[in-house]
């Protein structure tokens, strides 16, 4: 089993880097590494675990389910557990689809502190892979990456957001369509359909629906900017461009973690609960309506006409007003912003 502790900067090479070398990396910035080391060393003995602990910066490059798949490819073990900044994730190719995430739910719920959430997990999916109970390869490359088992509908949803997330990174600069701007907008969208279908599976079934439109609107804005580069002017070009930024930024503000997939997971914590959810869902739609009408605007070469306005969404939540400044913020940094 591994435990390793990332700083920034290239996280998840950092880790790949780490286990090539020893079975524990640990980060000058994690406080109290050394005793945190220690304390999750004493429960792995021999077990093909892989523990990854990142600060809660690492979103900035990756979602916690989305580094779970890919230490999962890059690595050679059985099981990888997750934590970005407090947030726990976990896959196997040894467990149920779903176990080892729901082990880290239970565990991230049940604990009053990091060690002691990393502590339970790595117990609990110990403990799993040592019960005689039948296995089944689950998610991308056989991660289970959603929190249960569920609809099969929403676990070929993650596979099939995982592995579109893959084949865009493989494909090459000049292959890219999509403004600069744009590429970190979808990207935001890319990681967050992944969270968004591991709680589907977990029983939340807005959020698998929810995943499905966010990849679809991911999807579209790259097939209207591949178009666009072919059939329209640059005037539409641009405009679309211009669009599409101020509604990406609204949206992925919207559909943030501690947003809208906390209003499903946790509504009894929310004032209003049924009404936000009900204004996010609102505004996914009609973006992902619009981008399709936009397509078909460029095929047929008729002008670009935009009808949806989050202005209304952002304006009305004061917290989203601030997140919505936070996330223009990143993007102009060149960051991909947080999910």
């Amino acid at each position: 089993m591994l435990i390793v502790l990332a700083d920034a900067g290239g996280y998840v090479d950092d880790a790949v880097d780490g286990l090539s070398s020893s079975s524990v990396y640990v980060s000058p910035e994690v406080h109290d590494a050394a005793a945190l080391t220690q304390a999750i060393e004493a429960q792995i003995g021999d077990a093909s675990v892989g523990v990854a602990v990142f600060s809660s910066n690492a979103a900035l490059e990756a979602s916690g389910p989305d580094i779970v798949v890919q230490l999962g490819q890059r690595t050679g073990y059985d099981t990888i557990v997750v934590a970005v900044g407090d947030d726990l994730s976990a896959g196997s190719h040894v467990l149920e689809q779903g176990e080892a995430m729901s082990i880290a739910n239970q565990a991230e719920s049940s604990a009053g502190s990091l060690e002691g959430a990393l502590t339970e997990t790595v117990q609990g999916v110990v403990a799993a892979a040592d019960s005689p109970a039948p296995t089944s390869s689950g998610g991308a490359d056989g991660l289970g990456i959603g929190l249960a088992i569920g609809a099969a509908v929403i676990v070929a949803a993650i596979v099939g957001v995982v592995a579109a997330i893959r084949i865009r990174r493989r494909r090459p600069a000049t292959e890219q369509p999509l403004p600069a701007s744009l590429g970190l907008q979808v990207q935001a969208l890319h990681t967050l359909s992944v969270e968004y279908a591991a709680a589907g599976v977990a029983g939340h079934p807005i959020a698998g629906q929810t995943a499905q439109d966010i990849e679809a609107i991911a999807d579209n804005v790259t097939q209207l900017f591949e178009r666009l580069a072919g059939k329209a002017a640059e005037d539409q070009r641009r405009l679309a461009e211009i669009e599409y930024g101020d509604k990406l930024a609204k949206l992925t503000t919207a559909l943030d973690r501690h947003y809208l997939l906390d209003i499903l997971m946790h509504p009894n914590l929310w004032d209003d609960p049924d009404e936000r959810v009900s204004e996010v869902r609102d505004a996914v739609v009609g973006v992902s309506e619009q981008l399709v009408e936009n397509i078909k605007q460029v095929n047929a070469q008729r002008a670009l006409q935009f009808q949806v306005s989050l202005d209304t969404l952002i304006g009305r939540r004061k917290e989203l007003r601030d997140w919505d400044r936070e996330f223009r913020r990143a993007t102009d940094d060149g960051q991909a912003p947080s999910a």
